[in-house]
């Protein structure tokens, strides 16, 4: 049986702090970069400045952008925390929906085609099309939205601040391996914060991840992201080496998980 004692007003205010906050930051720096007009001179000295480490860094990090990557992280903390991959789940319809909705309204290019990749550092696939906003941005930041909410909701602020440098590294790869401009990311990760506060709202509503069918369902789903990320072209070879990492990280989760069973959940947990 899951508890679902009512949030303080202290910590409800938090948790809106941490809605609004982060969300609000990311939207003025998507404005201050547009009026500044320097959207590809910041992108030149920041993809710069990160050739400073191998490329098999920032293909790590991207990689883990990707949907199933960021799936497989999750999974690796079902037993403990499966309103985490609830939540993240809920979040994905929205998420989607902002990013291919986005890209096909704006249908902004990308750096490689505007400035040419001779003239910066490219990692990986040369991509020219769908620069604005960035996927693998909101996707980190939806993510890390689900981790930091619910793990505020506890008073995790650790957890909340761990998330959140997580995804601006992922963030920051986007730019690091030449496929968006600054302004992509910060429109990427504001919106997708919202998705993943979205799904932690319904979450806390729809809470078929307490019952055992639909923890199991969880993590059926979780197994299946887990084992994509393992064969997934995703266009950067040189990140292959974390896709298996997430591979066994989040199918050794569900293992453990599924040996441990479903537990009584709290409402923060």
């Amino acid at each position: 049986m899951s508890t679902h004692p009512l949030p303080s007003p202290s910590r409800s205010r938090e948790s809106a702090c941490w809605i609004a906050v982060p969300a609000a930051i990311l939207a003025l720096c998507a404005l201050a970069t547009l009026a500044s007009g320097r959207n590809s001179e910041w992108f030149l000295g920041w993809n710069g400045a990160a050739a400073a480490l191998p490329a098999f860094v920032w293909a790590g990090l991207t990689n883990l952008g990707a949907t199933s990557g960021a799936f497989a992280v999750l999974a690796g903390f079902l037993a403990w925390h499966p309103r985490w991959a609830a939540s993240a789940l809920l979040a994905v319809p929205a998420g989607a929906l902002y990013t291919h909705g986005a890209k096909e309204f704006f249908d902004e290019a990308r750096p490689a085609a505007v400035l040419g990749p001779e003239n910066f550092n490219v990692i990986g696939e040369v991509l020219r099309t769908g620069s604005f906003p960035s996927g693998h941005s909101a996707t980190a930041f939806g993510f890390a939205a689900v981790a930091a909410l619910c793990a505020v909701q506890s008073g995790r602020r650790l957890v909340a601040l761990s998330a959140l440098a997580l995804a601006s590294a992922v963030a920051f790869s986007r730019v690091a391996v030449g496929a968006h401009w600054p302004l992509d990311i910060f429109a990427g990760a504001a919106g997708g914060w919202l998705c993943g506060a979205f799904g932690v709202w319904w979450s806390s509503h729809w809470r078929f991840w307490e019952r055992r069918t639909g923890w199991r369902v969880l993590a059926a789903l979780l197994a299946a992201f887990s084992i994509s990320i393992f064969f997934e072209e995703l266009g950067y070879p040189e990140g292959r080496w974390i896709q298996y990492v997430l591979c066994a990280w989040g199918l050794g989760g569900i293992a453990f998980a599924l040996a441990r069973g479903p537990q009584p959940q709290r409402a923060d947990a």
